[in-house]
């Protein structure tokens, strides 16, 4: 287990602020202070000043400065003493987990929470399952779990368990008493399937991740459901379900781009997929917008990031707010009050390549 970079450096922050005997009321550091104090870049540093914020222990005010508002140790603890995001740690480190807006969001909502990290094993999960919540079970405070493409058995387990938790992604058919979040699938497949056909695609190629999720299949089949009804036969449908691997995605891909149509349609469930299929573009000599269009319907990017050249399915709803919608799905369960709706769909809309 491990925390998030940006609740690290606030962990940080907070001990900064205990050995130095300050007192509510006092100054604190400014952003630049605590950058260089941190070792980090400003944008870092301002996100582990606004996780402290979100707890309570200090407040910012434009032309008066960042001062403390109380002692780490004063703050109100929230009903769940430590949450637990359970995800892969693939699918972590190479596509994100919507930045530190997430944190910031599940922090605002449960400021006293330590939000720590636990990744799920590539194959079976019922003994890591079993050992985290016999683990929760053992401690004194309330512990609560976010999963976010956890495989059956995880979902399965703690959902078992009776202990606060929340699917964000799809909920597995077969687990039917947790509470989930998620950005509207069909949506997404509508949306991207529509833009390949507005594009002139006769032929869509569809890559995946190597294992699928319920929210693949939904996706799917809306993306057949628009190709069928634009006129795309089945022969002229393809799938792939691909490693998270840009050398063998690239691979995979390059012979589907030469043997394919043009323009070939390729929709991309991750920004990995889409780099692997660009790469296996320049490869075959072909130039996306002319030879193929490709979409990707996972993008998760800051904002100071430079935008995709595709388009993709933005949520219309930001990375802060869902975390506060999680927080508050947890918070719920904690206190013992029904989650309701017991789950939501996030609009999604067509975000188009800038020229």
């Amino acid at each position: 287990m491990r925390s998030s970079r940006i609740v690290q450096l606030a962990d940080l922050l907070e001990q900064e602020i205990r050995h130095s005997k300050l007192q509510p009321g006092d100054p604190y550091l400014s952003t630049d202070d605590a950058a260089s104090k941190l070792h980090v870049s400003t944008q870092a540093a301002n996100n582990a000043l606004r996780v402290l914020v979100k707890r309570g222990v200090i407040q910012r005010r434009r032309r008066i400065g960042t001062y403390i508002a109380r002692l780490p140790d004063e703050t109100p603890l929230s009903a769940l003493q430590r949450v637990h995001l359970v995800v892969h740690e693939n699918y972590l480190r190479q596509e994100g987990l919507l930045g530190d807006g997430l944190m910031l969001g599940l922090q605002g909502e449960l400021p006293g929470s330590q939000l720590q990290f636990n990744f799920t094993p590539p194959h079976d999960g019922h003994e890591f399952a079993n050992r985290l919540i016999a683990d929760a079970l053992r401690t004194d405070g309330a512990e609560g779990f976010v999963l976010v493409r956890a495989p059956l058995a995880v979902q399965r387990i703690i959902a078992s368990s009776g202990l606060p938790a929340v699917v964000f992604g799809s909920l597995q058919p077969s687990v039917q008493s947790l509470p989930w979040i998620d950005r509207d699938q069909r949506q997404i497949g509508g949306l991207l399937g529509s833009h390949l056909l507005a594009c002139g695609c006769r032929q869509i190629a569809a890559l995946f991740r190597a294992e699928l999720a319920p929210g693949d299949f939904i996706t799917l089949d809306q993306i057949l459901a628009v190709a069928g009804a634009g006129g795309i036969k089945p022969s002229d449908f393809t799938m792939r379900a691909l490693p998270a691997d840009l050398e063998a995605i690239k691979h995979a891909v390059l012979p589907v781009l030469i043997e394919g149509r043009r323009p070939l349609g390729l929709f991309c469930r991750s920004h990995l997929l889409a780099e692997g299929a660009m790469q296996a573009g320049e490869l075959a000599g072909l130039q996306p917008g002319r030879d193929f269009e490709l979409v990707v319907a996972d993008v998760y990017r800051k904002s100071s990031d430079p935008p995709p050249p595709y388009a993709y399915a933005r949520s219309t709803v930001d990375a802060e707010q869902i975390g506060h919608h999680i927080g508050r799905m947890l918070a719920q369960q904690a206190r013992g009050e029904p989650v309701a709706p017991g789950h939501e769909l996030l609009p999604v809309a067509l975000e188009l390549p800038h020229v």
